[in-house]
Order: structure tokens, then C-alpha cells, then sequence
């Protein structure tokens, strides 16, 4: 997680130097020199991290761990510093703070002295890594060619697949074509496509048929030597003096004129596509190649004919194959077969998983109270006795790259078969700082890219998709949870708490699914610097806790039950990402958001569920980082003209609100200049809404691309004609109108929208 940590303190100390005027009394931090020097080394480490995939995993063993805990450490160093002058300015504590700033200054200078020593460590591996060693680190994983592998797979559930893919391959298309197989690792693609490479009727169909194993470590020349190797039946070692267009001529006039098939198994870039695929001749008489990957962007890029995407096997023949694997000819006990079905659903689908608990299950009694007990953890069951599916998924995660690693492992944090809403979870990617900036996008688009390059590699699954396409929720498959899980806690990343608290010493980031105890935060507290805590149990006592993680940047509270906004939360000076679950006091059908809100500067999310109305203060247009401001409930938001009536607030932040009953004066119009979606709820109207709610200003949020104007409980039964000249803001890409009964004469308003891409008319939307 050295990446991620170097990219967030980067970010840190970029937001200091942007918004010095509320650090000035750190002098260290703030001095100019030292700031341009730290960065241009956080710098120099971010990109010798981008690039180290191309160094081997050997020759910077536990450098990445040093620059983990360097970065960690700085943070920590600062951003409590800054804790302590928001405390001793609040409590007028000036010399406690001036002997702590000392410290901290002292503390500061031995990390810098400590990244001093990681740059030379890190130029000393760059100059003596040269180009030869490279080469050589690829040499030692030789690709493969020749036969398919042949262990006597059986595939179960796949028939449809191998039918469609036979009748590919041995069909009438003359044309040379390549198809590809692509799915995540241990789902059959291997297996799939060596039924399909042995089957009589591939045999008899293709006069050469070549396999050959790419993997990870792709270098040309061994697949040149390899493919030479198959075709000619000569030993790699005497092919050692062709040079490389030698070995690439000899492919090409082997192949030129046969009818063949080639199989490139388990591809990982599309260079390797963009290498070889000239060694392949287009002759005209039904040729194919046949590729698997893992990664949906090389199957795209190198397939002339549509994916072939593998799907995870349904619970009738999940059954099917465990029985199988278990019992081979015989038949399955009675008394066994519902358990059975338990073990081979817990497997989520997964051939490889469901192979690998079916050798689980061979080796022990054929038992219900032996079953039972693989019955009660299947995931630990499959890790700790399958080191070849651990190699696997594992491939994964280590093939990803250094941006896309803390994402992958954040996901881990949420709950077994949690579907995850993507809103939340970008949010929550941006405030704990894994996403370098990238301009002109923003970090919302980035994290956007970051979610569907996950889904494009295989390891995150899409739950449900949006009107536009986007993804609106997704997940991961049980066992890369478990992978998830398993990093994160070596990486002491993050970690999912249990009872007793095992386990969470050093640990950054908290998961918790069961009511807290005090005892549990308070080891908490003084074991780990703990940053983000994801709570996702109803039942929360107290928050008293809160004072020992003054420095949490994420507090996710949006499952618990609160009964107000607690003071507590509001001296979470550093918090970006707040989430909260409200609970209405009896008697009262209001919940007031206390005006020291405001108290957050940092705060980028606030996220309420309340199940009355939810008051907000003033001040919240007093707070210049936040940029999605979401509630579930209806709640009453101020106009900001009284927060500052001279407009000197704007929220240049603010990206998405959600809102009731709210009047779009110029300056609240003013206010939030760069909004990009905007849901307005307007409850118990009459007539006069338009002009009531100054609706006609939306036009002049230019930068909106989602707009829901919904009208509930509305008293309004008759047309509800638009103002004159009335219009919309035209980059609108996504609108809903729900029950605004507005005339169908008006439809030309939303017909002049040039980038309307979705369009949502619900609840007589319109009328007449």
C-alpha cells in the first residue's frame, strides 16, 4: 500500500500549501524550501512505484513496506500537529501547543532524514537494474507450447458454451478470426478451452493446432521459441542461435497455407496481441486463434468476432460438479446431499473453488458431522488447502496496478454479499485520499475509471447498472473478499474487526459488523492510528470513543441509529467523509444539525438517513471542501443569502445535492457553481412553484448533468404551466420529472436539450 500512502500524503501536504492561511503556525511544514523539497521527493517515490512492476517484486522486497510506513508516519506527524493548534487555539492552551509543535517539528525532521536514505536506496536499484536484468527476470518464466494441458477436466454446466464455441471455430467464416474467452481467474477458461482444443471434431477440422501458455511474464522471444518449438518438434535449446525475425519467418511459412488453430492461454497485455499477431497468416480457409484472459480490454482489442464471457455456475450445477468430483461414478448418500448443496452454493459459482472443496471433501468421512464442519467456514477451508487456487486469485490482485490496489482491497471492508452503492464507494475512495489528481478530470470521473477497470479485469462484479449505463451497485464474489481481507491485514491496511480485537494493532482502517464495545475501541485507540471506521451494525451505545481518533478521516455510521449529530463527531477537525444514521427523539418529529457542522473543514461527504425532518444550520454554506452534501429524508436546508449576504461564500466544491422544498435564488445559484447533480423534492405545493422556488435559475447551473425535480403530495391537479422563456440548464445528460403535471405543449423545453442522453417521466410528469 506504499502507492496509495504516498499518493494520500502528497494530497496532504498540497492542501496545506493551498490553504496556508489556516496552517500558518507550522512553521516546519510551512517553510518553502523544505514543503517543494518533500513533495519533489514524494514525487520521485510515486513514480519509481509506478514503474517497479518493470524492476521485479525480488529486488525491491520490503523497500514498499519502508515507504508505507514513512508516508504513514509523516502524515500522522502533521495532520496531528494540526489537531493540536485547532485544540490549544479552541482551549487557549498556547504553551502545551508550542511544546508540542517542537516535538512534532523534531519528529518531522527524522522522517525526512528517513526519506533522504529511501531516495538513494531507490536510485541505487534503478542505476544497477539494467536492461539485461530485465530480460532475465522474464526468461525464467518460459511460456509453454505445444498440447493443451490434459488432466482430464470434465466440464459440468458448460455444454452451451462449448457447442457456441465449436461452431465458432469450425464454421463457415473463411476469414481469419480471433475469439477470446475471458472471465476472472478460476472460472474455467483454461479448462473450457482445452475441451474445446481436444474434441474430435477441432481435431479433424484444423490440420495444425497449437497451444500456448502466455502467462504474466510475457517476453516475444519465448513465444517465438516456443511456437517454433511446437510446430517443427524441435527441442527450444537448438532453436537458441535463430535470431528473432528467424524464429518469426519459420511461424508465419509454417502456418502459411494449413488450416490452424492457435491458442494463446492466459494473455495479460495487448502488446503481446500487438507483437505476434502479424506471425499469423489470413489465408482465407477458416483459420482461428482462441485467446483466454482475465482482463476484458485485451479480450476487446484483440478479437475480431464477439467476446465469449464466462459466467459462474448456478446452484443445480454447481451440485452437479462437487457431486461429481466427490463421488465420480458412485451416488451421492441422502443424508449428505443437502449439505452438499450448501458447500457447493457457499462456492459462489466458482469451478476452481468448487474443485478444490470437492478434493477438501474426498480426504475426510463421508459424514454429515464431518460436512458440517466444512460447512461452517468454506472459505477457510479453500484457502488453507489449495495453495494452487491461492496462486490464482492472488495473480490478481499482484497483476493490478499500484493506483488500483487500495481500491481493490477497500472493498474488502464491506460485508459478505454487500451490495455496494458506487456513490458511496467513490466517495469513500476520494476522501481517504487513493486517487491522484488528474486534471481536467475530476477525482469523481477518476474514481469512476478506477471502479470499471476493476470490473473490465474480472474482479468486481457489476449488481445492478444505471439508466445510462453506469454501474449504480456492485460487489465481489465471496472468495476475492476473502483475498481482500487477507492483504489488507498483511498490508496493515485494513481490517475486519472481530470480537476480541485481535488483530487490529497498526491496522489503518476499521470494519465492523457487531455492536462495539468499549473495551474493543479503547485497545483501539492505543494500539493503532486508526483512520476510517466502516460500522455496519444498527446498535451503537456511545461515541465517547471518538475522542481517542481525533485523526479519522472516514466515519461511516450510515447503518447505526443515532439519536442526534453528537459533539463528539464535530472535533473530528481531519474527517472527510461522514455518514450518519439519525433516529427521531420521542415526541418530536425534528432533528436539528447542530451549527458546529461547520467545524469540518475538510468534510467532502455528508451523508444523512434521519427518519424525521432534518433541520440543517446556516453555517453548513460556511464549509469550502464539500462536495456531495446527500440526505434520504426530507429535510430543511437554509438559503445561504443568510449566511452570507455579501456572497462571499461559494461552495466551488459542491458536485451533488439533494434537497427539499429549496428556492434557487441568484445566490444560491451563486453559490454553487460547479453542481453536477441536483434532486430537489418539493412536498404539499400549490400552483406557483415555478415562480415560488425561482426554478427558472436552474438554467444558469451550467456544469449540471443530472437533474430529478420530484413533486410529492402535491396539491396541484391541474396544469402547471412553465414561466415564459423558462428553460433548462443545457448540459443536462440525465433528467427525471416526476409529478410536476406540466402542459405537453411544454415538451419542446426538454426537446431543445442537445445532450440529453436519459430521460424519466413519471407521476404525471406531464398532463393534457
Amino acid at each position: 500500500m506504499a502507492y496509495a500512502a504516498v499518493v494520500s500524503l502528497a494530497q496532504t501536504l498540497e492542501h496545506i500549501n493551498h490553504h496556508h492561511h489556516q496552517y500558518c503556525c507550522i512553521p516546519l511544514i510551512c517553510e518553502e524550501q523544505l514543503f517543494e523539497s518533500l513533495l519533489e521527493k514524494l514525487s520521485f517515490l510515486q513514480a519509481f512505484l509506478e514503474d517497479n512492476a518493470q524492476i521485479g517484486v525480488e529486488t525491491v522486497e520490503g523497500l514498499e513496506g519502508r515507504i508505507r510506513d514513512l508516508a504513514y508516519r509523516a502524515e500522522d506527524i502533521i495532520e496531528s500537529h494540526v489537531s493540536d493548534q485547532i485544540s490549544s487555539e479552541q482551549e487557549r492552551y498556547v504553551d502545551l501547543e508550542l511544546q508540542n509543535s517542537e516535538k512534532k517539528e523534531v519528529d518531522l525532521q527524522l522522517v525526512m532524514e528517513e526519506t533522504d536514505s529511501i531516495v538513494e536506496q531507490v536510485m541505487s536499484i534503478q542505476n544497477s537494474c539494467t536492461v539485461e536484468d530485465v530480460q532475465c527476470s522474464y526468461a525464467s518464466a518460459l511460456p509453454s507450447s505445444g498440447g493443451a494441458p490434459n488432466d482430464g477436466n470434465k466440464m459440468v454446466g458448460f455444454d452451451e458454451d462449448i457447442l457456441e464455441l465449436k461452431a465458432r471455430l469450425c464454421g463457415e467464416s473463411s476469414t481469419l478470426q480471433i475469439i477470446s474467452i475471458v472471465g476472472m481467474g478460476g472460472i474455467g477458461k483454461t479448462t473450457l478451452a482445452t475441451n474445446i482444443f481436444n474434441d474430435s471434431l477441432v481435431v479433424y477440422h484444423f490440420h495444425i493446432r497449437v497451444w500456448t501458455t502466455v502467462s504474466q511474464n510475457y517476453h516475444l522471444r519465448q513465444v517465438l521459441l516456443a511456437l517454433v518449438a511446437s510446430l517443427t518438434d524441435q527441442k527450444t535449446t537448438d532453436l537458441s542461435n535463430m535470431m528473432d525475425e528467424e524464429l518469426a519467418e519459420c511461424v508465419y511459412k509454417t502456418l502459411k497455407g494449413r488450416t490452424y488453430l492457435i491458442v494463446m492461454d492466459d494473455m495479460w497485455s495487448t502488446k503481446t496481441w500487438d507483437d505476434v499477431r502479424r506471425f499469423f497468416p489470413d489465408d482465407h480457409n477458416g483459420s482461428r486463434v482462441l485467446i483466454t484472459t482475465r482482463l476484458s480490454d485485451v479480450a476487446v482489442y484483440a478479437s475480431s468476432s464477439p467476446l465469449h464471457q464466462m459466467r459462474f455456475l448456478d446452484e443445480e450445477w454447481s451440485w452437479n460438479l462437487l457431486r461429481d468430483k466427490v463421488f465420480e461414478q458412485q451416488s451421492c448418500p441422502p443424508d449428505l446431499e443437502r449439505i452438499g448443496r450448501t458447500i457447493a452454493q457457499s462456492c459462489g459459482g466458482l469451478p476452481l473453488a468448487i474443485a478444490v472443496v470437492a478434493g477438501i471433501l474426498a480426504k475426510v468421512d463421508r459424514t454429515p458431522y464431518h460436512w458440517e464442519k466444512i460447512v461452517e467456514n468454506i472459505s477457510e477451508a479453500v484457502a488453507s488447502n489449495a495453495e494452487h487456487f491461492s496462486k490464482i486469485l492472488t495473480l490478481s490482485y499482484d497483476r493490478l496496478p499500484c493506483h488500483l490496489k487500495a481500491c481493490f482491497l477497500y472493498m474488502g471492508g464491506f460485508p459478505e454479499d454487500y451490495r455496494i452503492p458506487v456513490f458511496k464507494l467513490t466517495k469513500l475512495w476520494i476522501a481517504e485520499g487513493f486517487l491522484k489528481p488528474s486534471r481536467p478530470k475530476s477525482l469523481e470521473e477518476l474514481a469512476e475509471e478506477y471502479l470499471e477497470d476493476l470490473v473490465k479485469r474480472n474482479l468486481v462484479l457489476i449488481v445492478k447498472k444505471r439508466s445510462n449505463g453506469k454501474i449504480r451497485f456492485c460487489g465481489l464474489h465471496d472468495l476475492l473478499r476473502d483475498l481482500c481481507m487477507q492483504k489488507a491485514r498483511k498490508e496493515e491496511f485494513l481490517h475486519v474487526a472481530n470480537n476480541s480485537g485481535k488483530g487490529i494493532q497498526n491496522q489503518r482502517r476499521l470494519s465492523i459488523r457487531f455492536e462495539i464495545s468499549k473495551e474493543i475501541v479503547d485497545k483501539c485507540a492505543s494500539v493503532s492510528p486508526i483512520r476510517s471506521i466502516l460500522y455496519f451494525h444498527w446498535y451503537i451505545a456511545s461515541l465517547s470513543f471518538l475522542r481517542g481518533y481525533r485523526l479519522l478521516r472516514v466515519l461511516d455510521l450510515l447503518e447505526a441509529s443515532l439519536d442526534s449529530l453528537r459533539p463528539e463527531i464535530t472535533q473530528l477537525f481531519h474527517l472527510r467523509f461522514l455518514a450518519l444514521g439519525l433516529d427521531c427523539p420521542k415526541l418530536s418529529n425534528r432533528l436539528k444539525v447542530p451549527p458546529s457542522i461547520s467545524k469540518l473543514h475538510n468534510l467532502q461527504t455528508l451523508m444523512i438517513r434521519a427518519d424525521a425532518i432534518l433541520l440543517l444550520p446556516i453555517e453548513i454554506w460556511e464549509m469550502p471542501q464539500l462536495r456531495h452534501l446527500i440526505f434520504f429524508q426530507e429535510r430543511g436546508l437554509p438559503s445561504p443569502l443568510d449566511a452570507a449576504p455579501s456572497g462571499g461564500h461559494v461552495l466551488e466544491n459542491l458536485q451533488t445535492l439533494r434537497v427539499d422544498n429549496f428556492r434557487f435564488t441568484s445566490t444560491a445559484i451563486e453559490t454553487m457553481p460547479n453542481l453536477k447533480k441536483l434532486k430537489v423534492y418539493y412536498y404539499h405545493l400549490f400552483v406557483a412553484v415555478w415562480t415560488e422556488y425561482c426554478l427558472s435559475n436552474l438554467v444558469h447551473l451550467y456544469q449540471l448533468e443530472t437533474l430529478n425535480l420530484l413533486f410529492i403530495n402535491s396539491l396541484i391537479y391541474k396544469e402547471n404551466p412553465l414561466p415564459a422563456s423558462f428553460a433548462l440548464p443545457p448540459n443536462l445528460k440525465k433528467l427525471t420529472l416526476s409529478g410536476c403535471t406540466i402542459p405537453w405543449r411544454h415538451m419542446t423545453v426538454i426537446g431543445s436539450l442537445p445532450n440529453l442522453e436519459v430521460l424519466k417521466l413519471r407521476d404525471n410528469a406531464f398532463t393534457g
